[in-house]
């Protein structure tokens, strides 16, 4: 039976763990080859699970938030299989404070990781995919 996702490639941020993560596992079980990356090292740990369950996969600590980084990120993608396909914007971080409290760098930070990040991987992601001629999906997240 033919996977839904054979012979795509997805790029996931956030894939530490919850939403990423489950979302890179779903995109492997229907025959996607994933990339996972987050700034969390516990993405090594969903990557080595992924490979155990025989899925091909990539993975890169990384921060959404840095351009040079989310080139590298997307550059991964097209050297270990050769497209970028779909991509998954779920990099976010949400600062528990009342607004009062929180400070300015903490609200820096949200709005860069939260906007910023999904900026910068939707621009990296579009001129990929249409540099193959076949059109991608993006897929933003957002929760908290």
């Amino acid at each position: 039976m033919q996977k839904r996702f054979e012979g795509k490639t997805a790029v996931v941020t956030g894939a530490s763990g919850g939403i990423g993560a489950a979302m890179a596992r779903r995109f492997a079980a229907e025959g996607a080859a994933v990339v996972v990356s987050a700034i969390d090292p516990r993405v090594d740990e969903v990557a080595a699970g992924l490979k155990a369950a025989g899925a091909k996969v990539a993975s890169m600590r990384m921060d959404v938030t840095r351009k040079g980084e989310v080139a590298a990120l997307y550059d991964l993608a097209e050297k270990e299989f050769g497209r970028v396909d779909i991509s998954v914007q779920n990099a976010g971080v949400i600062t528990i404070a009342r607004i009062e409290a929180m400070t300015e760098a903490e609200w820096d930070k949200v709005l860069a990781v939260n906007t910023k990040g999904v900026f910068l991987c939707c621009q990296e992601a579009i001129g990929r995919m249409r540099k193959h001629g076949e059109g991608g999906r993006l897929i933003s997240t957002a929760s908290g």
